[in-house]
């Protein structure tokens, strides 16, 4: 790949967000490099050509890049420039990437329906949350589509003080997960995962456009920011039909 060909620009330079400039280099750099757009070998651009593309100063690229050295996603070659590291390890199962930049990964297109309420947080939401009493939550539901096939019915629900602007984001076409990142500085760093399995209502067998006959795994996370800052939890519906959870471990590492 030509160097000057990288316009990482999943999202603008968000000058207003609690999120360092560097930072969402890195991570518009990250998301490329998850995405293919970047492959293991491929140069990226020099320094000045990238505070260009940015907007930003040499000295704030330059930070970006060496958090993506020591992050183990570039290498630098002395004379010739940064180059995409061929990654060594395997991530294994449950993973914290966004499933919006796996699927374009994977060559797919995804999508989704949404819809956004704000109301005081229920009292099974409070205790699960910790949250204060009267405090306000945002509830994100999402039907999603991949290659205009409903796939996953996803309902979210985050502290409305971490994000209040939240139901003004456009998250039919970018990812949620990306979204908490950049514009409120929100990374996710854990999560717990629980896996079950039902069968669908007659709601959600309408929504997923399934028989009720077709079983769904059911994924429950609860989501942690740095320093254990409880995000919010999300609740997935998979169809069984054309959904394959695969696990990986590595039984040599013990």
């Amino acid at each position: 790949m030509d160097a000057t060909s990288l316009t990482p620009s999943y999202i603008s330079i968000q000058r207003n967000s609690d999120a360092p400039l560097y930072t969402q280099i890195e991570r518009d750099i990250e998301i490329s490099i998850a995405t293919n757009n970047l492959k293991p070998g491929d140069p990226i651009p020099g320094e000045v050509e990238l505070a260009n593309k940015y907007g930003v100063s040499r000295v704030t690229v330059r930070q970006a890049i060496k958090e993506l050295v020591a992050a183990g996603l570039l290498y630098r070659i002395q004379g010739k420039g940064t180059f995409v590291l061929q990654p060594s390890i395997e991530r294994v199962e449950p993973n914290i990437t966004s499933f919006f930049y796996e699927m374009i990964e994977s060559g797919r297109k995804p999508r989704a329906e949404v819809t956004f309420e704000v109301r005081e947080a229920n009292p099974e939401e409070r205790h699960i949350l910790r949250l204060e009493e009267h405090e306000r939550v945002i509830i994100i539901k999402r039907l999603r589509f991949v290659d205009d096939e409903p796939l996953i019915y996803q309902v979210n629900t985050v502290r409305e003080v971490l994000c209040p602007d939240l139901i003004f984001e456009d998250l039919t076409s970018q990812s949620f997960q990306y979204t908490l990142e950049i514009k409120y500085n929100l990374r996710l760093i854990e999560l717990e995962e629980n896996l079950s399995c039902m069968e669908p209502d007659k709601e959600l067998a309408l929504i997923l456009g399934i028989t009720p006959s077709v079983p769904l795994l059911v994924a429950t996370r609860m989501l942690y920011g740095v320093g254990e800052k409880i995000i919010g939890m999300a609740k997935a519906h998979f169809r069984g039909d054309r959904y394959v959870y695969k696990v990986v471990r590595n039984m040599t590492s013990h």
